[in-house]
């Protein structure tokens, strides 16, 4: 017998992933572009669909870099990981477009918990590190010392 799914919320189709929405991401990529022009020292290039600026002043992003509608802006943190994180986070600005800012605002500066941050991939984006569990297994000292 098929499951049921509960009723979604209506969407307001006309804001997410909509011309409104894509507007709003041009508009964005527009901003992000100029500040990166403006600002970027290093070299500028074109990565994992992102308009890469490198060279850019710590005081001009955030974290380990910022991405700001189609741009990414940092100063040198561009490895693979981090660039497929910040793709994650180009989508999500062409899906809510100018609404992005307000909801990542919204979902708060804690990256454990900000629902964006964990779509785009913690562990690429460097906020967890990857945990390798240990395939050894205990001597029985070793567990009566980790009981005690």
């Amino acid at each position: 017998m098929p499951q049921l799914q509960p009723p979604q919320p209506p969407r307001p189709s006309f804001l997410l992933d909509s011309p409104v929405s894509h507007a709003g991401y041009w508009f964005a990529t527009a901003v992000g572009a100029t500040w990166g022009f403006l600002l970027s020292t290093g070299p500028v290039e074109r990565r994992n669909g992102l308009l890469v600026f490198t060279g850019m002043p710590k005081r001009a992003f955030g974290r380990g870099g910022s991405c700001v509608g189609g741009c990414y802006l940092t100063d040198s943190n561009v490895s693979d990981a981090v660039l497929e994180h910040e793709a994650v986070h180009k989508r999500q600005w062409r899906r809510y477009g100018m609404l992005f800012p307000l909801l990542y605002f919204v979902a708060g500066r804690n990256p454990l918990r900000n629902r964006f941050e964990i779509e785009a991939g913690l562990e690429k984006g460097g906020y967890v590190r990857k945990t390798r569990r240990s395939t050894r297994r205990m001597t029985p000292r070793e567990d009566d010392a980790r009981e005690s």
